[in-house]
């Protein structure tokens, strides 16, 4: 499921009720102008940028950015975020399951597609955000994982300038209105809500 972000308070109020209530994954796109209809060709030739830290949200905003990557007129980037002082609090599941999905990327196997591997150091939120914007303009298409209420190093101290918390914490920041960019973000919640399967008497 797809939504469009947007200021008006009429419009973010449903978008909310849909990132809670979906029984599905959601995606929530801020289109800046670089994916409009009257760019898109068959020939046209997309840089996409993966940003990730880790957890549910970020591995499904991977695995939709891996599936656009077969396209041959689209080239990838990972960003992995990594903290540099070793403070991060992970599960060595989540830790698991993050190492497994990015394998292939970090071997450059995913499909056709030339995939760029990058890992960057950071040691708190202003870190991040610097890096962040640094970036923002090197592509047509940034995807990242919602992360609601996720707390990691890599993020501390950016909560409190949330503005659209719909989009998390990297995607407010890369949607804020103090970037002047044509860069277009897309931001990914895996499925919250399970539909639970009964049998009838």
């Amino acid at each position: 499921m797809g939504l469009l972000i947007k200021s008006d308070s009429k419009v973010r109020a449903p978008n909310c009720s849909v990132l809670e209530l979906s029984p599905c994954s959601v995606g929530i796109l801020v289109d800046r102008g670089s994916l409009s209809h009257s760019t898109v060709s068959s020939e046209a030739y997309y840089s996409i940028a993966v940003i990730f830290i880790g957890g549910n949200d970020d591995r499904e905003a991977l695995m939709f950015a891996k599936r656009m990557a077969n396209d041959p007129n689209i080239s990838l980037t990972v960003i992995r975020f990594v903290d540099s002082c070793g403070n991060e609090v992970v599960s060595s599941w989540d830790k698991m399951i993050d190492s497994e999905i990015l394998k292939d990327v970090k071997l450059n196997k995913v499909g056709d597609a030339y995939v760029i591997y990058i890992e960057q150091l950071v040691k708190d939120g202003p870190q991040t955000a610097l890096i962040v914007r640094s970036m923002v303009d090197e592509y047509d298409l940034i995807i990242v994982g919602r992360r609601h209420n996720i707390v990691s190093p890599q993020t501390s101290g950016l909560v409190e300038w949330n503005e659209f918390p719909e989009l998390g914490i990297i995607g407010d920041l890369l949607a804020s209105s103090d970037i002047s960019s044509r860069t277009s973000v897309f931001v990914v919640q895996q499925q919250k809500q399970r539909i639970a399967v009964g049998r009838r008497n």
